[in-house]
């Protein structure tokens, strides 16, 4: 919802006007270019991947990385792990991967927590759906490696 997200960033960024709107990329130029230069970044930084994990034989044909491309969708149906789901490239908030957790990877019984309260917990994916504000939040390791940080003004 583009009304919560603003109220969320003027929160963030008080002495700032902030404006969010779907489709923002065709109503403002300055938007359409943080696009391209965001879109740039990305498939930069997919294309030179270097996974931390040890795994043998890992498959790095993923096609683009985005959770709509049929390569892509092959690679995380070939390289789910049933235990420990996939590796750290993969955002594990895509429905696209949720989907393919809850086939293919094996139910979870968090035994600290009573009977009753496991309603809902039984999936992988339900570790990945916290609130915010659950557990602290440390940056992914791609910003730790390269000293980046949030911005809290501008």
């Amino acid at each position: 919802m583009p009304e919560t997200y603003q109220e969320r960033l003027q929160k963030r960024f008080p002495g700032i006007e902030v404006t969010v709107k779907a489709k923002a990329d065709a109503l403002y130029p300055v938007v359409s270019a943080a696009s391209i230069c965001a879109k740039v970044a990305r498939d930069q930084a997919v294309k030179n991947w270097q996974f931390v994990e040890k795994l043998q034989d890992l498959d790095t044909d993923y096609g683009s990385g985005y959770p709509n491309d049929p390569k892509t969708k092959a690679w995380l149906r070939k390289n789910v792990e049933p235990v420990f789901g996939f590796p750290q490239f993969v955002r594990f908030s895509w429905r696209t991967a949720q989907s393919i957790l809850e086939k293919e990877a094996e139910g979870v019984l968090w035994e600290d927590l009573p009977t009753e309260d496991q309603e809902g917990q039984g999936r992988i994916t339900s570790y990945f759906n916290e609130k915010p504000g659950d557990r602290p939040h440390l940056p992914h390791r791609y910003f730790q490696e390269r000293g980046l940080e949030s911005a809290t003004s501008l």
